[in-house]
């Protein structure tokens, strides 16, 4: 593979890992606006965005584990750094998508129905 080709599928696995991470914290930011606190087992509509949390974040980490394997083909001390970030960022994503709506919701001023 030329070095050009590695850096347009980097470049695309990048944008596609980004906007599973944006998605993740959307999700866990709905999940906590419809359904404020926590709760070890969720409500029946919550179930729903729990699973799309979780697929989602799978698939944060799925993509994460490819752009490892394509960094790995250059440089091999960049193992499974975008794995790890994938871990970290995907498994707070919960606890900082509620912090980020109570945040929103008392700096706009909105109503939580």
């Amino acid at each position: 593979m030329s070095h050009e080709k590695i850096a347009e599928t980097l470049t695309l696995l990048h944008r596609v890992w980004a906007l599973f991470l944006i998605v993740v914290y959307f999700a866990g930011f709905m999940a906590e606006y419809h359904f404020p606190g926590s709760r070890k087992e969720p409500l029946e509509a919550e179930a729903i965005l729990w699973n799309a949390q979780r697929v989602l974040f799978f698939g944060l980490m799925f993509v994460g584990f490819l752009i490892d394997i394509v960094q790995m083909r250059e440089d091999r001390h960049k193992a499974f750094l975008f794995l790890f970030l994938s871990l970290i960022l995907g498994g707070f994503s919960g606890w900082i998508s509620s912090i980020q709506c109570k945040i929103v919701t008392q700096l706009f001023g909105i109503a939580r129905p």
